[in-house]
């Protein structure tokens, strides 16, 4: 029998792998009274099955919403809009349980994609800035505030989220930079994600002491 780090299920027969995450399983010695309850391949199997069946269900919508527009509009809009949605409900149902990545980039993967999504849909209906002007800072604001709760839950390992907070600072500089620009033309947002970023990332440094220096040097190699 064998342990997930990842998952945290443990499992019965020889394999090598987590059938969740695909990360290699360690050994141990536990009764099979303490095992977890679940069938993890049976889990896996009925997730993949309702992904195929949203799969198709969303091919069937979207041709649908081709068909009406195509009687009834001049524009596709609608289908556009429609399709973005559907990718998106698709991509993360895939990635959130059947992705071979750790929980930390499924959650920001997952707030990345969003944010396209949603800076598509408005380049799609006419570009009318709202996902620049408030979409992007509060995607910011929200990955952040998610990181900061991760190094709290993963107190242990906090110093491997140093690489992500450095990343936040540097898009919190590109949107001041925008701001200054005036392509962001309502500040507030702006202000607020980029001084969070940036506090984030220089406590982390200036708190984490000699573990975060480290880690610095160890990403950059000097």
């Amino acid at each position: 029998m064998a342990r997930c780090k990842n998952c945290g299920v443990e499992i019965l027969d020889d394999t090598e792998k987590c059938p969740l995450c695909n990360l290699v399983l360690e050994k141990n010695n536990k009764p099979t009274s303490d095992l977890y309850p679940e069938d993890v391949r049976e889990f896996t199997r009925r997730y993949r099955t309702l992904s195929n069946i949203i799969l198709f269900l969303s091919i069937v919508i979207e041709t649908i919403a081709l068909g009406i527009e195509f009687v009834y509009a001049d524009k596709i809009i609608v289908s556009v809009v429609t399709g973005l949605i559907l990718i998106y409900v698709n991509v993360i149902m895939r990635l959130a349980v059947m992705g071979k990545s750790g929980y930390m980039f499924k959650i920001l993967g997952m707030v990345i994609i969003a944010l396209a999504m949603l800076v598509s849909i408005d380049f799609a209906i006419g570009y009318r800035g709202w996902s620049i002007e408030f979409i992007l800072p509060i995607a910011v604001i929200i990955v952040d505030i998610t990181l900061l709760l991760l190094m709290m839950i993963n107190r242990r390992n906090w110093q491997s989220y140093i690489m992500f907070l450095l990343l936040q600072a540097i898009v919190g500089i590109v949107l001041v930079v925008l701001a200054m620009l005036n392509v962001i033309h309502w500040p507030y947002l702006v202000v607020v994600a980029a001084g969070l970023s940036f506090f984030e990332f220089i406590g982390t440094v200036i708190i984490g002491d000699q573990r975060a220096r480290t880690e610095l040097k160890r990403r950059f190699h000097v």
